[in-house]
């Protein structure tokens, strides 16, 4: 799994959002420091997912669309990233690791991969922001 800066630019946009009022982009760029490009994109990545919400208008911009303490890291790495694979192979059907002869490192990446979707699934977002 890669986890690439559209999953830490997707959290920099909760982080902004945290406070539960409407945010244009442009603060949230300025505030989180992300590229409009990106926050764009990743802005409807999210609000596809229902995780935000957008208000047209001349106050219009982004909200929150559900608690922060109902997203986690995972919801949130499983929009931006796709499908969590530490191996592209785990992914899809790998030919170096058949059930006749299972790789040894494919079963070890794949429990190791377990653990770190459980832990990703541990705390919401909501909880990671009132950590101090």
């Amino acid at each position: 799994m890669l986890i690439t800066r559209r999953s830490d630019y997707a959290m920099r946009i909760f982080r902004a959002l945290q406070d539960e009022k409407v945010h244009n982009v442009r603060e949230i760029c300025t505030k989180e420091d992300i590229p409009k490009a990106f926050a764009y994109k990743i802005l409807r990545e999210l609000e596809q997912a229902g995780f935000v919400k957008s208000e047209r208008g001349n106050q219009g911009g982004y909200l929150l669309n559900r608690k922060l303490e109902d997203l986690t890291m995972y919801d949130v790495i499983s929009v931006t990233e796709g499908d969590l694979a530490i191996l592209h192979c785990m992914k899809e059907e790998c030919n170096r690791n058949p059930e006749s002869m299972p790789c040894k490192v494919h079963q070890e990446i794949e429990r190791i991969q377990k653990i770190l979707i459980e832990e990703l699934k541990k705390k919401t977002i909501g909880e990671i922001m009132e950590e101090k």
